[in-house]
C-alpha cells in the first residue's frame, strides 16, 4: 500500500475521497533527489487557488520538509511525480493529501510530441486555477490520443493558442519566445514562471502576449512545458512539422529544475 501524506502525517491508509470530491484544487511537482522540486511556487499558486475557491481559514498544506520525508519514508530518491489535493469537506473545512509515484526522468532528449489542434469557444472560466474539476482538458487529451497524438493545443474561437491539457506553449518566433497570457489564457505553471525568469540566460527573450495559429505556421520552434517533463520538443501540429530545433539546445546547460534535468 503506497504511503501518502494527511493533514500533517504520513499513513499507509487508502485515501479518503470528500462528498464534494471536485470542489478543491491540485499541484503536481516533479521531485528528484529525495525532495520536491519549485515547491514554495507549486504551495504560492495553490494557497491562492484556494482561496479563490473560497476557503475562509488558510488550509495547512504541507512543508517542503515533509514532502520530503515522505519521499524518504516511500523510498522515492530518484524522479518521482508529487500530486497535493485539497479537497473541500465543507466552508470551514479542507482535507489535504499530498502522494508520490516514481516517473520517468524527462530530459532534453526525449522524443518530440505530437500535437491536433481542438477549439474552444473560449477558456473556462477558472483555467487559471488547477481545479479537481479537469473534464473538458481530459476530454481533450483522451480524443487526441485516439486520433494519434499525445495531447490537444487548445485554441479559443478567435485562434489564439490558450495550452494542451496539461502543459504551457511556447511559440519561437522573430528570436523570442512567446507564450500566452496567464490567468487568462492559461494555466500559469510554475514551469512557466520560472521560465520566463530564467530564459535569458540562454540569450533568448521570453514574452508574454497573444499568439495566434498563424504564428505556428511561420514558427522556428514550437515546445511546451510543466513540472513533470520540464521543457519538450513539439515536432508537429496537425500536418505542419519541425526537425531542428537549435534555440531548444541552449536550455541544457539551464539546469532546468525538473527530474532528470
Amino acid at each position: 500500500m503506497s504511503l501518502h501524506w494527511r493533514n500533517g502525517r504520513i499513513e499507509d491508509q487508502p485515501a479518503e475521497v470528500a462528498a464534494s470530491a471536485d470542489w478543491g484544487a491540485f499541484t503536481t511537482a516533479g521531485c528528484d533527489r529525495g525532495r520536491p522540486l519549485l515547491w514554495s511556487r507549486h504551495l504560492r499558486r495553490l494557497s491562492a487557488t484556494l482561496a479563490n475557491l473560497g476557503a475562509v481559514n488558510d488550509p495547512v498544506l504541507p512543508t517542503e520538509i515533509e514532502l520530503c520525508d515522505l519521499l524518504d519514508a516511500a523510498g522515492l530518491e530518484g524522479p518521482a511525480r508529487m500530486r497535493v489535493v485539497a479537497r473541500r469537506v465543507d466552508q470551514l473545512l479542507w482535507n489535504i493529501e499530498a502522494s508520490a509515484i516514481s516517473c520517468d526522468a524527462g530530459a532534453p532528449d526525449l522524443r518530440p510530441v505530437k500535437l491536433t489542434v481542438q477549439r474552444w469557444p473560449s477558456a473556462p472560466p477558472l483555467a487559471g486555477h488547477k481545479t479537481l474539476a479537469r473534464l473538458p482538458w481530459d476530454l481533450a487529451r483522451e480524443r487526441a490520443r485516439e486520433m494519434g497524438y499525445d495531447d490537444a493545443l487548445l485554441i479559443d474561437s478567435e485562434d489564439h493558442l490558450l495550452e494542451t491539457s496539461v502543459a504551457n506553449v511556447w511559440v519561437l518566433n522573430h528570436g523570442a519566445v512567446r507564450t500566452p497570457r496567464a490567468p487568462d489564457r492559461c494555466l500559469p505553471g510554475v514551469m512557466r514562471e520560472w521560465l520566463l525568469e530564467h530564459l535569458s540566460r540562454a540569450d533568448l527573450a521570453a514574452k508574454v502576449g497573444e499568439t495566434t495559429v498563424d504564428d505556428l505556421m511561420t514558427a522556428g520552434e514550437v515546445w511546451i512545458s510543466n513540472s513533470i517533463v520540464g521543457v519538450r520538443r513539439v515536432g508537429a501540429i496537425d500536418e505542419h512539422e519541425w526537425h531542428e530545433w537549435p534555440q531548444f539546445d541552449r536550455l541544457g546547460n539551464l539546469g532546468i529544475p525538473a527530474p532528470g534535468w
